[in-house]
């Protein structure tokens, strides 16, 4: 901490000749005035070390010494500063980075979210948007009280909010509301219809009347498990006693069939060779191109753009960065893609439907069938799924 203290106020490095040098020793020492890397040289000459601030000090007393004293050396900051002092583009830049860091050190650049479950961190952040706060918002002039209550007024999903400004950084608490649970109507009657045709694997009533047995065919709409309860006389006359309307509830789980279609075509324009690049800067949103107009290049070529953003430590990305926008020549020549890899592409893109459409259901077994056709593969999927077809719906009175 003394080699920076001293490093920080400047240091001279002097020599003083003249008979009897030791008693300069004696002397700085009697006038408290501190030195370091005293050394003698000589028996009429020695070098001292001392802060820029006692130089007229020790310069006072070498001459009432009768000693001749002379500056050997200098350094530290005001060394540093003091040559920089012909430069002022140096200095006038200096100080204005200074000035933009100060001045942007007051404004959010990065919003943290944290403790949010099933709301993306984006909607939060859009939220806090609405409520006029967000990324380039004055961060001393901020009302986190009236900004969390309007924010939690505007989004009920949310039980707590909170935000807790940290420099340049916003970081936003948020605690999400307990779900409202889903009343059920158990009080009008309803039947339970298949959704589609099948072969009936399961029917697992909770209430109600089934309609079928294991094993036996279904079409779609007909009705699975009745909503009508029905009492018969014990003794076999098969007589009605009364009827009951409830509303049927179960799953019902049968053996479908699916069949999909799906066509992808083999040749398709791909961008040409780059032609031309340009750069711009992004900030907050707005971008600052450094090329011209291109309004007549966007309409020949192709074009791509790339932002880099800048990052602080811990991969934080901020709210500005480079822009640069790349426009490529448009292709004469179509690409042709390999037959196999595009019915490998379909058939992946046909299973994955199929799969998305089943929920819990599962592929039993699948049958492909693949043929060219027109500068297109054209893949036909048959599938048989085990899946829940039974959907409740009402009765009309």
């Amino acid at each position: 901490m003394g080699g920076l203290m001293r490093w920080l106020s400047g240091w001279v490095r002097i020599q003083l000749e003249g008979p009897y040098p030791e008693r300069w020793f004696n002397l700085f020492a009697a006038h408290a005035l501190p030195f370091w890397d005293a050394a003698q040289s000589s028996g009429t000459c020695a070098r001292f070390t001392f802060s820029r601030s006692d130089l007229p000090a020790a310069r006072r007393l070498a001459e009432q010494s009768g000693a001749q004293l002379t500056v050997v050396e200098q350094g530290g900051l005001p060394m540093l500063l003091l040559g920089f002092r012909h430069r002022w583009g140096m200095i006038a830049g200096a100080a204005l980075l200074a000035l933009l860091v100060g001045v942007l050190g007051q404004f959010i650049m990065v919003v943290e979210v944290e403790g949010n479950q099933t709301i993306p961190d984006a909607a939060v952040v859009a939220l806090l948007q609405r409520c006029g706060f967000g990324v380039g918002s004055y961060g001393p002039g901020a009302d986190v009280r009236a900004l969390s209550n309007r924010a939690l007024m505007e989004c009920p999903e949310l039980a707590f909010l909170t935000v807790d400004i940290r420099g340049i950084r916003a970081h936003v608490v948020v605690r999400e509301a307990d779900p409202v649970p889903e009343i059920q109507d158990n009080t009008t009657p309803a039947d339970i219809v298949a959704a589609r045709d099948g072969w009936l694997v399961r029917v697992d009533q909770l209430e109600g009347e089934p309609q079928f047995a294991p094993g036996d065919a279904v079409v779609k709409g007909e009705t699975i498990v009745s909503h009508l309860l029905v009492n018969y006389r014990k003794d076999g006359s098969g007589e009605v006693v009364s009827t009951r309307s409830v509303r049927a509830r179960g799953e019902v789980w049968a053996m479908t069939e699916h069949d999909l279609t799906a066509a992808l075509p083999l040749s398709a324009c791909a961008p040409g060779g780059e032609q031309a690049v340009g750069w711009g800067i992004r900030f907050l949103g707005h971008r600052l191109n450094f090329y011209g107009n291109s309004s007549h290049r966007d309409r020949e070529c192709g074009k791509m753009g790339i932002l880099t953003a800048a990052r602080l430590p811990g991969d934080t990305v901020l709210p500005f960065g480079t822009w640069q926008q790349r426009w490529y020549a448009r292709a004469d020549q179509p690409v042709t893609m390999d037959p196999e890899q595009g019915t490998a592409l379909v058939k992946q893109i046909l299973r994955s439907r199929l799969e998305d459409g089943l929920g819990q259901g599962r592929i039993l077994n699948t049958h492909w069938q693949a043929e060219q056709r027109e500068g297109a593969v054209m893949v036909t999927l048959h599938a048989v799924c085990l899946e829940q077809i039974g959907v409740s719906v009402d009765v009309q009175p």
